[in-house]
């Protein structure tokens, strides 16, 4: 049902389709802007999604592109730890494909990347990923007040984590 491959330059129309969205961007990294266009796809596939060390797959649900998860591996002290971070289209939501994406890359970055620990800093006003956290056994560690500022608001980060 769940399928996790790398990003391919075929990729760029749909992942255009899927990401110009702002109920999909409107929680998300500075380097998922809104609109979404085909230079931004572009960027992505050939050098954003791999950016820092990053490991960056796109989630095939029944063999359709419908969203991405990633880990970015941390360095230095903290290179036992990496930051993952997931996306799902609009249409895909309420399907239970973020939650399995998560938990095999959460499995991948234990078992392969031999990672310690994981996080992910979610929006507060986004419960429904903190929802997919839990689901998949991460944990709050607490929250960051008015930590990210973005589109002209500020916003809390609830830091979960998850440790091997």
């Amino acid at each position: 049902m769940i399928t996790l491959r790398e990003f391919l330059s075929s990729d760029r129309e749909r992942l255009v389709s899927l990401a110009n969205d702002e109920s999909v961007s409107r929680y998300l990294v500075h380097t998922f802007p809104f609109p979404y266009t085909a230079a931004d796809a572009e960027w992505w596939i050939s050098s954003g999604s791999k950016q820092n060390g990053a490991i960056t797959r796109v989630i095939e649900y029944h063999g359709v592109f419908v969203g991405s998860v990633g880990i970015t591996p941390q360095g230095g002290w903290r290179d036992h730890l990496g930051e993952i971070g997931y996306w799902v289209g609009r249409e895909h939501w309420g399907k239970g494909i973020a939650s399995a994406a998560l938990q095999q890359m959460t499995e991948h970055g234990f078992a392969d990347l031999l990672l310690k620990k994981l996080s992910a800093g979610v929006l507060a006003p986004n419960t429904a990923s903190m929802h997919v956290l839990r689901k998949c056994g991460y944990e709050l560690e607490g929250v960051l007040k008015s930590e990210v500022h973005k589109n002209g608001r500020y916003f809390d980060i609830h830091q979960f984590a998850r440790v091997r």
